[in-house]
């Protein structure tokens, strides 16, 4: 007797275990960030409402360790975001954080159609389909050579009709889902000639070819009233066409991605600091600021400082994210 009992005890037990557990309390579950209501921060302190103004989305030479993004600068007339220049990764995430309404934006322009500079296009598309936008929006870039393609070809490869995002491929046409519709334009970048092919209220759109390796590469300027604000994007600048672009500017964003000891294949690519100095100071600018900044560069600030400060005793700013200048 006493031998079954001791057999069926176990059993008990077994059956009666999940009656107990039911009985306890459950466990407290912390709050989950999908249980939270969306929470949307627009801050337009950098840049201020009335005035114009030069903001960085991305300051980032592309590396995944920095907490930048890359490629990126917005030109913002009055408070609004009117020309945006490049969209490298993570830029559409600054242009929220930046406070821009997409409706506002003039024109887009891409200095060149490598990823650092331009991956991040797909997505404002893709976001821009309930941003209320009805007005076309030109857009322009480089045109390609044998290495890469140029402008239009790119854009078809990455959204067009049999492009990686096909489902954006209508975004070139009138009855497009966004409810506006792209218009592309393609700008040589092989002749010494400065291309201007836009103009709208007041603001005035300038570019040449630039020498970056074997990519076809285009430095831009943004006029605003006579205001003149210019962008190299990556470029060696050994034709020197950029210093005729770039006279008399308010504001240089220059590329920083090599220091002065640099040799090789990347001094095709890239001006060291001394080169961005003379740059600076031929052209006679109010203000320098370092962007696109590399592993190569960061934490070698004093040193490049110095290496401009032999040509250039203007202002010379680094700049990081979302960082905004008046002009």
């Amino acid at each position: 007797m006493r031998g079954s009992v001791a057999l069926l005890l176990p059993l008990l037990m077994l059956f009666m275990l999940p009656a107990a557990l039911a009985q306890q309390s459950p466990p407290a579950l912390e709050r989950t960030v999908t249980e939270r209501p969306l929470e949307v921060t627009v801050d337009r302190r950098q840049c201020g409402r009335e005035g114009i103004f030069v903001q960085v989305l991305g300051a980032s030479g592309g590396e995944l360790d920095d907490g930048q993004a890359s490629s990126g600068y917005l030109v913002w007339v009055n408070g609004r975001a009117r020309i945006l220049i490049d969209a490298g990764p993570g830029t559409a995430l600054r242009f929220e954080e930046s406070g821009a309404d997409f409706r506002d934006l003039y024109a887009m322009v891409f200095t060149q159609v490598h990823p650092q500079h331009s991956a991040d296009l797909p997505a404002f598309v893709m976001g821009s389909i309930h941003a209320g936008r009805s007005e076309t929006l030109p857009i322009f870039g480089p045109a390609g050579n044998d290495r890469v393609p140029g402008f239009e070809a790119w854009l078809d490869l990455i959204m067009g009709p049999t492009g990686a995002f096909r489902n954006l491929a209508d975004i070139f046409s009138s009855l497009s889902q966004a409810g506006y519709r792209i218009q592309p334009t393609e700008i040589d970048t092989s002749g010494r000639g400065t291309w201007s092919g836009f103009r709208r209220d007041g603001i005035i759109l300038r570019s040449v070819g630039t020498d970056h390796g074997n990519q076809p590469a285009l430095a831009w300027r943004v006029d605003v009233d006579g205001i003149g604000i210019t962008f190299t994007g990556s470029t060696a600048n050994r034709r020197q066409l950029v210093n005729d672009l770039a006279a008399d500017s308010v504001i240089l964003v220059a590329h920083h991605a090599i220091p002065e000891n640099t040799r090789g294949f990347l001094r095709e690519q890239f001006m060291t600091p001394s080169q961005i100095g003379r740059l600076a100071a031929d052209a006679g600018v109010n203000r320098l600021v370092l962007s696109h900044r590399s592993a190569r560069t960061r934490g070698r600030e004093t040193q490049s400082r110095d290496e401009i400060r032999n040509h250039y005793r203007g202002s010379i700013v680094f700049a990081n994210d979302l960082n905004c200048w008046r002009t």
